[in-house]
């Protein structure tokens, strides 16, 4: 296992810059985690960079089948029109990869990947330890807790709600890949937790290495659970620059 640092933020739309209107109520949280992000990068210099997301499901109403993962360009066109006009250009990255995307430092090379949101555990799991089986890799992990913390919430009111998104905030301050690896599918679906599988990802490219984790943001301001939260190198294990 190669994973030297991972950034985890939300896949909160309105963190794209276009999104925010003028009052820009996401604008804080969108600079912990650009912060976040440049911290996990800075952390391991020289690694390769992969950002993931979930992007709707595998099978999706008896359409045709999408695969686990998807890889994408880096200059995809953006995919933020589906939330203005309405008009998507073929091609367009998911919401989540396209903030990934915007998080990033310019300049930034980067892989974008995919992963569906109803991929089982085992597939999660796989796929992460393929994203960094090919040497040293720093994770971006765009995902969201649960949408069912208030009555105002996406999917309204459900009191497992506030326990599941306190296990997440648990997981990422331990830097416990066996948690999210244990994450109950059927129950995050449930909830409306649409990170799961990219969570489960980050577990899978964890392994068992050692990580300093930090959670800098834990809210639900909209009812939905967003945390913001890296894990870097210890100490002993950051590389050193001449």
């Amino acid at each position: 296992m190669t994973l030297v640092a991972a950034a985890i933020v939300p896949a909160a739309p309105a963190l794209l810059p276009r999104m925010g209107g003028a009052a820009d109520p996401l604008r804080p949280l969108r600079q912990v985690s650009r912060e976040a992000v440049a911290d996990a990068v800075a952390s391991a210099p020289g690694a390769g960079v992969v950002v993931v997301s979930g992007w709707g499901h595998s099978d999706s109403g008896g359409a045709a089948r999408r695969p686990v993962r998807r890889d994408w360009p880096l200059d995809a066109p953006s995919g933020a029109e589906r939330f203005t006009t309405g008009q998507v250009p073929p091609g367009a990255l998911p919401t989540g990869l396209e903030i990934g995307r915007q998080l990033l430092a310019d300049g930034t090379e980067a892989r974008l990947v995919s992963v569906a949101d109803d991929a089982a555990p085992h597939e999660c799991l796989a796929l992460g330890a393929d994203l960094v089986a090919d040497g040293p890799t720093v994770l971006v992990v765009v995902a969201d807790g649960s949408a069912k913390r208030t009555v105002k919430a996406p999917g309204h009111l459900d009191e497992r709600a506030e326990g599941f998104d306190a296990g997440l905030s648990r997981a990422l301050a331990a830097a416990d890949a066996d948690a999210l690896a244990a994450l109950d599918p059927v129950l995050a679906d449930e909830l409306w937790c649409r990170g799961r599988a990219a969570l489960q990802v980050l577990a899978g490219a964890a392994g068992g290495s050692p990580f300093a984790p930090s959670v800098d943001h834990d809210e639900a301001p909209y009812g939905v659970g967003y945390l913001v939260a890296t894990w870097t190198p210890p100490p002993r294990s950051r590389p050193t620059t001449q």
